[in-house]
């Protein structure tokens, strides 16, 4: 799984998630980064910090099979924007560690099927 996240806090809770249902995440924090490593890599699963997509082209993230997306749940414009993307499932920052682990193990067990 890959990560597209600036914030140190939520990249030590996103590894931390993935550790815990044995999926190992590479985290970055710049959109160009991010987007460098999805061209070159197709990965199956991403999780997105919403705040870092804000004024950037979107039309890409339909590249990844399984996007979620996490941010401030009062931006519902940007939520709105990711949602027009193809990004769901979307969740507010406060729940972002209750539903990222179910969310990956979920989507391996249908690919494990």
């Amino acid at each position: 799984m890959v990560a597209l996240v600036a914030d140190l806090l939520f990249v030590d809770r996103i590894t931390r998630i993935g550790q815990k249902v044995g999926e190992e995440v590479t985290t970055y924090a710049t959109i160009k980064e991010f987007r460098e490593y999805v061209n070159r890599e197709h990965p199956d699963m991403a999780v997105v910090d919403l705040s870092l997509l804000i004024g950037n082209d979107l039309s890409w993230f339909d590249e990844i099979p399984h996007v979620s997306g996490f941010g401030p749940h009062v931006d519902r414009q940007t939520f709105q924007m990711a949602k027009s993307a193809g990004i769901h499932p979307l969740w507010a920052n406060s729940v972002l560690t209750q539903r990222l682990g179910p969310w990956i193990a979920a989507i391996r067990a249908k690919s494990s099927v």
